[in-house]
């Protein structure tokens, strides 16, 4: 008979993944960039701390620059054309993203507040603490997406550990296949499907999410191996099978 998961048990971290595992690594990817972003800000903060100037600003110029994503949403981005003279005599010319807000309240030629670093005063604060702020809003954001990590870990993690002891020790019966189930996703375009099945105890079952052609060789009424776990059967196509034993 045809296996997907062939004779061997199938090792745990290969079930996680396929269990949904993958998302844990976009969590932490984005935890790790948003905690790098907020280490910067607050690198950031500490050095307008210790060396940040107050001056006043000439806006030169301001606008608007709107992109439109594939969905079709709009985003506005605002910017300031900005002139001032550091302590030093040093005329900084820049330019900056601002908020709507201000954006909306500063017109042409206004004078506006400014804090630069004495170091590099190419690099400014429009509001004194934004770096801060930023770097404690971005730090609320990464601990929300570190959760989300763990529950993301735990969820397939305990799924697969679950149908790991189940092919080691969970008794082995056969069930009789009742049919596929279309899942609602597809990859690359092409929806994956469930094998389902009824056991002896007239529980039904369903496997794990395969490309349909996997599962075609298994039709309705046709018996499979399952192994008993605490709250549910698994297939031995999802687990593999036990050593010692064949289909």
């Amino acid at each position: 008979m045809a296996q997907v998961a062939g004779d061997r048990p199938v090792p745990l971290w290969r079930l996680f993944w396929r269990m949904g595992g993958w998302l844990t690594l976009i969590f932490v990817l984005i935890l790790s960039i948003l905690t790098f972003i907020s280490h910067i800000s607050l690198n950031l903060a500490h050095r307008f701390d210790a060396e940040g100037r107050e001056t006043a600003a000439d806006l030169l110029d301001k606008y608007q620059r709107v992109t439109t994503d594939s969905d079709g949403d709009r985003e506005v981005t605002y910017y300031f054309q900005l002139r001032f003279e550091t302590n030093r005599g040093e005329t900084i010319n820049l330019t900056r993203s601002v908020g709507s807000s201000l954006y909306r309240n500063s017109d042409i030629g206004d004078r506006v507040p400014i804090w630069y670093l004495e170091s590099a005063p190419d690099t400014t604060e429009l509001r004194r603490g934004e770096n801060r702020t930023a770097s404690i809003i971005t730090r609320w954001i990464a601990l929300i997406f570190g959760v989300a990590a763990l529950l993301a870990m735990w969820f397939p993690g305990r799924k697969a550990v679950a149908a790991v002891r189940a092919g080691r020790y969970g008794t082995r019966e056969t069930a009789r296949v009742t049919g596929t189930k279309r899942t609602n996703y597809r990859v690359n375009n092409r929806y994956r499907y469930r094998l389902t099945w009824e056991e002896q105890n007239g529980r039904h079952g369903e496997s794990l999410a395969y490309k349909e052609h996997q599962l075609s060789p298994y039709q309705p009424g046709q018996e499979i191996t399952v192994y008993q776990g605490i709250k549910r059967a698994w297939w031995s196509g999802d687990v593999g099978e036990r050593p010692g034993t064949s289909e």
